[in-house]
């Protein structure tokens, strides 16, 4: 065995097919992140709704959570999230200046004020959640609201998940 393969429709578990046909309705196919993680149907089940609302759903805007997504995958050099996300995050508004001085958003006149404290937060969480005290939570306070942090907590942990998922089982890009 070895490496967990993407299973291809037919393979998949009579219970996620409608997933593979509502992807290929959608962009156009079976991306293969999903298509790996349907080797655990009720995973799958649930995490493509789990996903959705987080990256879409909220009060945050999603070009934010695109910025912390991309800091995350860039942290973790997590290639298949980087091609994606970078994609994404450019529908959602970001400009290529800001995806390029993604490394250098503390000097980078890219970014404003609150984009720097997005980038700022997700660095601190992927590097150390547990140093994160009530003083960084107080600081993040003055950009976003109680909710905000917690969306944004999500953002940022689901990106360190899809990250690890797909590093671990090598899954090869191919979004963006």
């Amino acid at each position: 065995m070895g490496v967990p393969k993407p299973l291809i429709k037919d393979q998949a578990e009579a219970g996620v097919q409608n997933i593979y046909d509502g992807m290929h309705s959608a962009i156009g196919k079976m991306p293969n992140i999903f298509a790996v993680m349907a080797h655990f149907p009720g995973a799958l089940k649930r995490f493509i709704p789990f996903y959705t609302a987080v990256m879409t759903k909220g009060k945050v805007p999603v070009k934010l959570k695109e910025l912390a997504y991309l800091k995350t995958a860039s942290i973790n050099a997590c290639q298949y999230c980087l091609r994606a996300h970078i994609a994404s995050a450019k529908q959602a508004g970001l400009t290529d200046r800001q995806i390029e001085d993604l490394r250098f958003y503390q000097t980078s006149d890219a970014y404003d004020e609150k984009e720097r404290a997005t980038v700022r937060f997700a660095d601190l969480v992927t590097r150390g959640a547990a140093a994160i005290d009530a003083s960084v939570l107080t600081w993040l306070g003055n950009y976003y609201s109680d909710s905000e942090i917690v969306e944004l907590v999500m953002v940022i942990g689901l990106a360190n998940l899809v990250n690890r998922f797909n590093d671990t089982l090598q899954i090869q890009p191919d979004l963006g």
